[in-house]
């Protein structure tokens, strides 16, 4: 890990890309898709329900099969503990793994750092989503919509969510090499390195398997936004936080990009391989 004494190259650059990518994938797979969903089948193994199937398809929509007790016997706690399982159980675990290492943080620990940070996107991603589907379909945030909690508080949650989230990508970007004196095309390409490249790879997928594309178009359109707005705000909020904590950027060595883009790319074939995609009827 050598600390950089001048702006990246393009090959630095490429690297740093393709080392952010591979830790986005692997930590949004792990968190945001594999714990989410395993922990809104644990909220319903809570009430009774026997877990069947997890759906964790990276290019679908995530899911669960469950044989659960009559509404009755589940009760309205049970059904919003399951419903909103996704975010009790999944969130708090995503951000412990990042706190956990964030005071030995280095480019080759980026598959975990990133943790928190995808976990809170998915979780606006979750609001957005809940509240624009409710009452059609109900899921997640849905559930607290459907026990009377008021919409305006849904949506503090989300906007905090992505003000949380965007504060601690910029926080992470040095250990990709990018320094706060780098040009701001530089800071945008490696932040649109994230979440644009991953939703236009599950909008052709989702295509070539004949699903309509109105959804996931609109959430490759919400990357592109999010990366820019990302970026628009990383040199303020570096500023900031070097009164408080500093991290140097660094070079990452061809090892931690390797083995970043590795775990990420080679999580994402495993898993689409491995379970069909599903979505709800």
């Amino acid at each position: 890990m050598n600390t950089l004494s001048q702006n990246l190259t393009g090959n630095q650059l490429v690297r740093s890309m393709l080392l952010f990518f591979g830790a986005f994938m692997f930590a949004f797979l792990v968190n945001t898709v594999i714990m989410h969903e395993a922990g809104h089948a644990f909220g319903g193994v809570l009430f009774g329900c026997k877990l069947k199937e997890l759906y964790i398809n990276p290019f679908g929509t995530g899911g669960w099969y469950s044989e659960c007790p009559s509404p009755l016997t589940m009760g309205s706690t049970g059904k919003v503990i399951q419903g909103m399982g996704g975010t009790i159980f999944g969130l708090p675990i995503s951000i412990a793994f990042t706190l956990l290492l964030w005071r030995k943080r280095r480019p080759i620990l980026l598959p975990v750092l990133m943790s928190a940070y995808v976990a809170f996107i998915g979780n606006f991603l979750g609001v957005l989503d809940s509240v624009q589907n409710y009452p059609g379909f109900i899921f997640d945030y849905g559930w607290l919509l459907h026990i009377g909690v008021p919409s305006f508080v849904i949506w503090v949650i989300g906007i905090a969510s992505l003000v949380i989230g965007i504060i601690l990508i910029n926080l992470l970007i040095p250990l990709a090499g990018i320094g706060i004196t780098e040009p701001f095309w530089k800071v945008l390409l490696l932040h649109l390195s994230t979440w644009p490249p991953y939703l236009l790879i599950r909008l052709l997928y989702q295509v070539s398997a004949g699903v309509k594309i109105s959804g996931p178009l609109s959430f490759f359109i919400f990357g592109i936004i999010l990366a820019t707005l990302t970026a628009v705000f990383f040199r303020p909020i570096l500023k900031i936080a070097s009164r408080f904590t500093n991290t140097q950027h660094v070079l990452p060595s061809a090892r931690a990009v390797w083995l970043g883009f590795g775990l990420g790319a080679g999580l994402t074939v495993v898993i689409a391989l491995s379970v069909p995609i599903w979505f709800p009827q």
